[in-house]
């Protein structure tokens, strides 16, 4: 008879119980004990996992909605982290810390080659603690230090709320982390209570939004549908897993017409709510399809700190509609919810993709900030700034190969290496010499979206991130003014 599976762990332990006594070598039985437990998540769907104490401390902060830190946003870069913005009335702000700012040290710490999330949690830490910082500026002429007080911060999940040109209520938010349907209920008090005789219409902006809690979600989408309409199913192998959550209110907005920005990094949450006010019939989708997680996770809390994160349930909207499929053999699959209006997401483009993570656009956005704002993006003729940018590109060595060029120039080794004939040679060749003509023309196909971000990144670093949502992107992003002839009743072809 075989041995029953609830004996498997112990199996396990007596195994290394016996090789750390007998085995001669060196014997590392915690990194054993990492590789099985990776072995084990390896076996369930990708969004289940080990969560790390540090990782699983920093969401618990998120489940809270604030975090103990000096307010900034960043990323990695060679040399530190690189300060993409600084939130207004915070502590780095209080100090004269800016955007484009490269963090080289933190307390006593060089962090240049130090794992970004592990260096961006050396800023956080307990209320009223003290860290000091030093960046470099100026293309590293100059070396700053400050000294900081940390201090309890309430996640941004909504930096920018106005009215566009045609009187939507344009609101971005950029996750469904605990406190966002506080939030946006003030903001609906203030900006559409405020402006009720002008505003004819909403725009809900979800894009590379992540999502986050699903009573979040549910408690944002009461507020767009009237009582009885199913938000979201949720379904698990339990039935204390499965429920069904409906609206329990008034639409606070009437009915007036609503679109929902999407695209492929809408996830989660986000999904939720798009769904939801999709298959009930309440808002318009325009954008991209959207990433595709139907799928519902919980947190649970091991003794040593660390934590597990768990799928348990899937979930479902009005009509019985799955965005992961019960009966699929891949438990991951999903296409994810289709806009009804589509529109190309250029950020997730290849060039775009290379050319944002070179942060290059925000380095020279910071140094130019004058000179960028002195003319409008599109102003004609195109302003000089842009051409200016794509050599100092091209100065600090941005190269970018499609999978085109890739392509061609290994199949043209290879009819080099086997000797074909000259005539194939010359075939491939020709391929990749147009391939290569067309990467560098990737600067003249993309010059809109490179001019209105640099547009973008040159008012935040100037006049903060509000600023730059009201001047720089409401006007000019091709999503929000599809959505705009939509809701005045252009539908287009």
């Amino acid at each position: 008879m075989s041995e029953p599976e609830l004996y498997y762990p112990f199996r396990l332990i007596s195994a290394l119980n016996l090789i750390e006594t007998l085995y001669p070598e060196e014997f590392r039985s915690g990194s054993i004990m990492k590789q099985a437990r990776a072995a084990v998540f390896s076996q369930l769907d990708r969004y289940s996992g080990y969560v790390e104490p540090e990782e699983l401390s920093r969401l618990q902060e998120e489940f809270t909605g604030s975090y103990g830190g000096i307010g900034i946003t960043i990323t990695g870069h060679d040399r530190g982290l690189a300060v993409m913005s600084v939130r207004e009335g915070g502590p780095a702000d209080r100090v004269g810390i800016k955007t484009g700012d490269i963090i080289i040290r933190i307390d006593d710490l060089t962090i240049a080659g130090l794992n970004n999330s592990r260096a961006g949690y050396l800023l956080r830490g307990k209320e009223g603690s003290p860290v000091k910082v030093v960046v470099a500026r100026n293309d590293f002429t100059d070396t700053l230090r400050f000294d900081l007080i940390r201090e309890n911060l309430k996640l941004i999940h909504i930096p920018y709320a106005g009215l566009t040109e045609n009187n939507s209520l344009y609101i971005r938010i950029l996750d469904f982390e605990a406190g966002l349907s506080e939030q946006l209920k003030d903001i609906l008090d203030s900006s559409y209570e405020t402006n009720k005789a002008k505003i004819n219409s909403l725009i809900l902006d979800v894009r590379g939004n992540p999502g986050g809690l699903l009573h979040e979600a549910i408690e944002v989408c009461d507020l767009f549908l009237d009582k009885g309409h199913l938000i979201v199913g949720v379904k698990g192998r339990s039935r204390w897993n499965s429920r069904e959550y409906f609206s329990t209110g008034n639409d606070v907005f009437n009915g007036l017409p609503l679109v929902i920005l999407v695209d492929r990094g809408s996830a989660s949450a986000a999904e939720i709510l798009s769904g939801a006010l999709k298959y009930s019939g309440r808002a318009i989708l325009v954008g991209d399809t959207t990433y595709g997680k139907g799928l519902v996770q919980e947190y649970d809390y091991l003794s040593d700190g660390s934590g597990i994160r768990l799928t348990t349930a899937r979930y479902y909207f009005e009509g019985n509609i799955y965005l992961n499929d019960p009966d699929a053999d891949n438990v991951d699959s999903s296409v994810g919810i289709p806009p009804d209006y589509y529109i190309n997401s250029i950020e997730y483009e290849p060039f775009p993709m290379k050319l944002e993570s070179s942060q290059l656009m925000r380095a020279f956005a910071v140094k130019h900030q004058q000179e960028i704002l002195a003319l409008a993006p599109f102003s004609q003729p195109p302003p000089k700034w842009f051409n200016q940018f794509v050599d100092y590109a091209k100065h600090e060595h941005f190269e970018f190969q499609s999978e085109l060029t890739s392509v061609a120039k290994f199949i043209r080794d290879e009819v080099v290496f086997h000797n074909y004939s000259e005539a194939a040679f010359k075939t491939i060749d020709n391929i990749c010499r147009l391939a290569e003509d067309d990467d560098q023309r990737q600067f003249e196909n993309y010059q809109d979206y490179i001019k209105q971000r640099l547009y973008q990144l040159a008012t935040e670093s100037t006049f903060g991130r509000a600023r730059a949502y009201r001047d720089a992107i409401v006007p000019y992003r091709p999503e929000i003014f599809l959505a705009e002839k939509i809701l005045a009743g252009e539908v287009p072809d």
